[in-house]
């Protein structure tokens, strides 16, 4: 292993003679993994300069470095912002969809899936191969530079990661948000006439709108709009990708969100809380409304819905199903799963025409640490 993960830091720009590979701090920032025949490294957090997200994958003699997605900024005050941060005169807005992030790449003429954490995820690589892989092989292969790869968010019901509904994927699918060519983005216009060519989907371009005065109030409006009809939110992007893309979602998503977490007030609540009451505050401040019921029902009430299924001595458990083309797979994303210290529970098995569906059940920590509390009556927080 000290092996690939020299190679891998060498592909990188890091000298494995700088690095002590046996640290703690190395261990704890890259991962060395296994997926059929490739072997990866992971970057688990910034290391030496190399993106958090990275991968470095080695098949048959073959190397790629899938270069980690940079996180992109949030805007609180679209008014304000717009106008500051992009050149002009125009800016691109695209729809945001709430899914997981999943670079796509090829290695000895195969096709990978690779999560944000930089992982190769077995479940997403092997749906993805069934659904597209033909046409996510082809155009990787015609962009003709070492190191390209999609960038692009799964959505839909059928996953093991964040799962809402979309009409146009109630299942799953992938929508394709930025291109990168040899590691290099491309601008942003490009997608849009590049991916149809391949019957791939990209997410909805909205509006090309001017980066200042209505432009921005024209931003507001399409926002609303998503609001109404259950969306997320938008990128707004530089038509020829001279600055970093922003990013601005809709009160019901922060809210929402905040619903979703403090189901499991232990585990996403803490993290999930303050970020999104954040943008509410500058929304409420901006807009003038007060959703102060709103707000403060979805913190709490989940939360106490949690801790009364726990007192009658019922299981906090997540539940989704997902489809394999055999029960191998299904067996192997259970390893894959565990291996992050994730335990999946098998809650059903049925056989059909389109492969093998497989109930999970996925236990929640937050269950025992609201037993505890209702057992000693002392908080585990200071």
């Amino acid at each position: 292993m000290a092996e690939v993960l020299g190679r891998a830091l060498r592909a990188v720009g890091v000298d494995p003679g700088s690095v002590d590979l046996e640290a703690l701090s190395t261990r704890r920032s890259v991962r060395v993994s296994r997926f059929e025949d490739v072997v990866y490294v992971g970057f688990r957090r910034q290391f030496r300069g190399v993106p958090e997200g990275t991968l470095v994958a080695f098949r048959r003699g073959e190397q790629i470095v899938v270069w980690g997605y940079p996180s992109i900024k949030r805007m609180l005050l679209p008014r304000v912002a717009v106008p500051r941060w992009f050149p002009g005169p125009t800016v691109l807005v695209e729809e945001k969809m709430n899914g997981y992030n999943v670079r796509v790449f090829t290695l000895g003429g195969m096709v990978y899936a690779a999560t944000r954490g930089g992982l190769i995820c077995p479940y997403t690589t092997r749906r993805l191969r069934r659904l597209y892989g033909g046409a996510l092989q082809r155009i990787l292969e015609d962009l003709g530079a070492e190191g390209s790869f999609l960038a692009g968010e799964v959505v839909g019901l059928e996953n093991p990661y964040t799962r809402y509904y979309y009409e146009e994927a109630p299942d799953f699918g992938y929508f394709i948000f930025d291109i990168f060519k040899g590691g290099r983005w491309l601008p942003p216009r490009v997608k849009f006439s590049l991916a149809p060519e391949y019957g791939l989907k990209t997410v909805n371009l909205l509006a090309e709108i001017p980066a200042t005065g209505s432009g921005v109030e024209r931003l507001y409006t399409i926002v609303e709009d998503l609001e109404k009809r259950g969306r997320e939110g938008v990128i707004v992007k530089d038509p020829e990708g001279r600055v970093e893309p922003l990013k601005y979602t809709t009160s019901g998503t922060n809210i929402g969100d905040i619903r979703l977490g403090m189901r499991y007030p232990f585990e996403e609540g803490r993290s999930f809380l303050f970020p999104r009451i954040l943008r509410e505050i500058f929304r409420e401040w901006e807009t003038g409304r007060r959703r102060y019921g709103e707000l403060g029902e979805a913190i709490l009430a989940p939360a106490i819905e949690a801790v009364e299924a726990v007192s009658r001595g019922e299981r906090l458990v997540e539940e989704f199903e997902l489809v394999f083309g055999n029960e191998v797979e299904a067996e192997e994303v259970i390893a894959y799963f565990a291996s992050l210290g994730v335990h999946l529970e098998i809650a059903g098995v049925a056989r059909g025409v389109d492969g093998v569906r497989v109930a999970f059940r996925k236990p929640r920590k937050s269950e025992g640490e609201i037993a505890r509390i209702l057992e000693t009556g002392i908080s585990p927080l200071d």
